[in-house]
């Protein structure tokens, strides 16, 4: 048992008190450290076991108290979700490997963070493990012959937090708790510093020494009630700040909490001693201020991350729980979990119900509401042989569709996965940022101590007040939030307009860009086309051809190849062997023994000797603007497929918007031939036209006007652009592009409306320009403040109310990307008076009013920035 008069301590891990007597005591770092339980004890030999015990200096408050599953429950609850039919519904499998978000419980500051990001990466069988800043959650790619998921969540329980998978809900629980915690010591801190601050303003105005040099008895009992008074803000609202302090000076290694809580302390400590001599200045009003001030700043933070973490949810909620699944045989339906569905299952989807999984349609036509995905407000109808992508809404009549990809494999969940990863990639400038505060906790405390030797040795009595104002007006906390919440609320802002943020790290690079290239072929043209006419000479005929192209084009995603999908749905099928697919130029199989070549003239032909027929029709359509493919085995069988391409609407004035936020040069760069390339070009506004490339040109060009300087921006949908979008400073693709185009892309456009460009644009202006000010401000006035402060010109009251007006400014200006009236300033309908709009709503009208037969048109209104 203990000694009575033992003295009870901190615990070395959570802060909680320890029992008198060191029940719990255990040596790490050569030291003997005390514990609070057995719980907290060996979650930190776990932490310092894992090589992480820099996590100690690096926190600025203390970690969560471990709550330990009795012995084997905890194995047993997390072995759950091994099995694979739960593991459908979170986790994503592609070549071999498993990639999962988990939401992280128990994080209380940036280091928790760190802490847990570095305990996953040095797990045996993970691939890569990244935490997000703005929703708490760890995004995990592994090896799952090598790991298992139940090893994951055990990880993260052995250093005192806890995993699940993703779930949105619980989120938002988590996220009220927090808050409500928050308002209540804020609302403490707000009444208890008023007295405080009444108090003071009394001695300002009416107090001080009388003739005698003695205080009067009403400022000695004012004193001592703003030492009561301030001794409780320390102790509740404040806590915060001595138990991050506490931990990062017993590593010798400053936080951002450190220069807080000495400034604090020093000066109650000098304010009790000045109130027991009843002589001398005192600050309690400084430390009322720089508690409420600061918890005023955090709550600021808090909110802001809670609007980026949102965006993860708008993603989150909208896919069903559950889905009607039909008997391919008997025709019964039966309601499913949506988790249990697989590819292939047919589904029915009626009026009002969003749909679980990607899918096809199979029977009837509707329109969906795919609000959620690109921001449109206005239903798109969609017939037989259609996708729908999971979270669409069916507004009209019951259809039948057949899945195509299903849980995190959707469209949903590759959504939310590039967004997490946007979201966890930060620009060059932030990176800085970060680097830059972690200096400034060091610079501060040398310059206080610099500050107090100076003045001992001129003046004593201004020594005390000016090192303290040194530690008080000094604000790496703005310096530190300046990226991330304005890099967080970016993102949103973004994803308002139907443009996912796959890497905020190019952010930058979409402001400054000065040229701009794009390809043609389904990003100004529609990505869809219409098969118009095939010509067939020597030993073909069209319907054998349409089946060998169809045969040759079964598994690409071009324009084209789906045009020509299409047209062969009723002919019947061939199959093809030893397909090539050569990049930019066609493709090459073999169908029935024979080999074909597909594409353009110049590869599918050995030699430019065409039969007169086809010659005359190609030299038609190149006169017309229409494309041409050629079908040819080279042994005499000839076959000319023509299509007509649509133009994206409110092409030109996209670019024409483009210029106004500071492109100088516009290219377009594409494998049609140069003949059609120069009239598009002209017919748009190009400064710069270039025809017949092939990916490799495409990419050649990007390199070099990179090396001219100014940055270039690609925006390409092709598979054969995936090279070329990845070698651009800021790349865009659209989200009905390849898998590949889509991950090579630093931003993907979810809709089919080319006009988010240049909204993206202003808005990655805009988030930069507020990035900057806000870092320049966090330093430029840590720069001005500390000379004012050390040459005693600041008192510590100024300096504390310049200290949280500082965060609340960086906070603040941060906030202005998530008002609507900074959404107002980027929308699309901004955009060239209007006109982008004026012209995609007139065609999306006409397209319907062509598609439905002479049905009455609807009213398409103005596309707002957001959903």
């Amino acid at each position: 048992m203990p000694a009575a008069g033992d003295r009870a301590s901190a615990c070395f891990h959570c802060g909680l008190e320890a029992p008198p007597g060191g029940w719990w005591r255990g040596e790490l770092l050569g030291e003997e450290r005390e514990f609070c339980c057995a719980g907290c004890r060996a979650v930190a030999r776990a932490i310092f076991g894992s090589g992480l015990g820099e996590y100690y200096a690096l926190r600025s408050r203390t970690a969560p108290h471990p709550h330990p599953l009795p012995r084997g429950e905890g194995a047993d609850e997390e072995g759950i979700f091994d099995r694979e039919e739960l593991q459908r519904s979170f986790v994503r499998r592609l070549d071999g490997e498993c990639e999962a978000s988990f939401l992280l419980d128990g994080i209380r500051c940036p280091a928790c963070l760190w802490l847990n990001e570095q305990r996953l990466s040095s797990l045996a069988g993970v691939l890569e493990a990244a935490v997000s800043y703005p929703d708490q959650t760890a995004r995990v790619r592994w090896d799952p012959a090598r790991l298992r998921v139940s090893e994951i969540l055990a990880a993260v329980r052995e250093i005192g937090y806890a995993a699940r998978p993703y779930d949105s809900s619980h989120r938002r629980e988590v996220e009220r708790e927090a808050k409500r915690r928050d308002s209540a010591r804020l609302v403490f801190a707000g009444a208890a510093g008023m007295m405080v601050m009444n108090l003071a303003l009394a001695r300002y105005f009416a107090g001080g020494p009388d003739a005698s040099g003695k205080l009067a008895l009403w400022e000695t009992f004012a004193r001592w009630c703003e030492l009561a008074g301030s001794a409780v803000l320390l102790a509740y609202p404040g806590q915060d700040f001595f138990a991050g302090a506490w931990r990062d000076l017993a590593q010798r290694r400053p936080g951002m909490d450190v220069p807080i809580a000495l400034g604090l302390a020093a000066t109650w400590i000098g304010g009790a001693w000045a109130t027991l001599r009843g002589s001398g200045p005192v600050y309690f009003d400084a430390i009322a201020m720089l508690v409420f001030f600061v918890l005023i700043a955090r709550a600021f933070e808090t909110k802001a991350r809670a609007k980026a973490a949102a965006l993860l949810d708008r993603f989150a909620v909208v896919r069903p729980a559950t889905a009607r699944r039909v008997d391919p045989d008997g025709g019964a339906e039966r309601t499913v979990a949506a988790l249990d569905l697989k590819p292939g299952d047919l589904l029915r989807i009626r009026p009002g119900e969003a749909a679980a999984a990607d899918a096809v349609l199979v029977e009837g036509d509707s329109r969906f509401d795919e609000a959620v995905l690109t921001g449109e407000p206005w239903p798109r109808r969609i017939r037989a042989g259609e996708e729908i992508a999971a979270g669409s809404v069916n507004r009209e009549q019951p259809v039948l569709a057949r899945a195509t990809r299903v849980g995190e494999a959707s469209t949903l969940g590759e959504v939310r996965r590039l967004l997490a990863r946007g979201l966890a990639s930060r620009p060059r400038c932030a990176q800085l940022a970060d680097r830059v505060a972690g200096w400034l906790v060091a610079a501060v405390l040398v310059a206080s101590a610099a500050t107090a030797a100076w003045w001992i040795l001129r003046d004593p009595a201004r020594a005390f007040p000016s090192a303290i104002a040194v530690l008080i007006v000094t604000c790496p906390c703005a310096v530190a939030l300046a990226a991330p919440l304005a890099l967080a609320l970016s993102a949103g802002r973004l994803s308002a307009i139907g443009v996912l943020p796959a890497r905020m790290s190019a952010i930058e690079s979409l402001a400054t860009a000065k040229t701009a290239a794009f390809d043609k072929t389904g990003t100004l043209t529609m990505p869809r086309a219409s098969l118009v006419e095939i010509l067939a000479a020597g030993r073909l005929d069209s319907a054998s051809a349409l089946a060998i192209a169809a045969a040759l084009e079964a598994d690409s995603s071009h324009p084209l190849a789906q045009a020509i999908l299409a047209a062969s749905a009723g002919v019947p099928g061939a199959r093809a062997e030893a397909v090539t697919h050569h990049a930019g130029q066609g493709i090459s199989g073999s169908v029935d023994g024979r080999r074909w070549w597909l594409g353009a003239p110049s590869f599918a032909a050995r030699s430019p000797a065409l039969p007169a027929a086809i010659a005359a029709k190609l030299e038609e359509s190149d006169g017309e603007s229409r494309m041409a493919v050629l079908l040819c085995d080279r042994e005499g069988g000839w076959a000319l497929f023509t299509f007509a391409e649509e133009d994206r609407p409110g092409a030109a004035a996209v670019l024409r918007s483009l210029r106004e936020t500071g492109i100088e040069h516009a290219a377009l760069l594409s494998g049609d031939s140069a003949r059609r390339v120069e009239r598009l070009g002209a017919r748009l506004g190009f400064d710069e036209t270039r025809g017949a490339m092939t990916s490799e040109a495409k990419l050649d060009w990007v390199r070099s006007r990179r090396e001219g300087g100014g940055g270039v921006l690609f925006v390409g949908d092709g598979l054969n652009d995936a090279p070329t979008l990845a070698a651009a400073d800021a790349s865009v693709s659209f989200g009905q592009a390849p898998q590949l185009s889509r991950l090579a892309s630093d931003f993907v456009i979810l809709g089919d409306d080319l006009s988010a460009l240049p909204a993206a644009r202003r808005i990655a202006r805009r988030s930069r320009r507020l990035l900057v000010q806000n870092i320049a401000w966090a330093l430029g006035y840590n720069i001005l403040a500390v000379p004012l402060a050390a040459s005693g010109h600041l008192p510590p009251w100024a300096a504390a109310l310049g200290m949280s007006a500082s965060s609340i400014a960086v906070v603040a200006n941060a906030m202005r990307l998530a008002r609507p009236a900074a959404v107002a300033e980027v929308s699309v309908a901004g955009v060239a008076g209007g006109e982008v709009l004026e012209e995609a709503g007139n065609a999306r009208e006409a397209g319907d009013a062509d598609h439905d037969h002479g049905q009455p048109g609807r009213e398409a209104p103005a596309r707002a920035a957001g959903p």
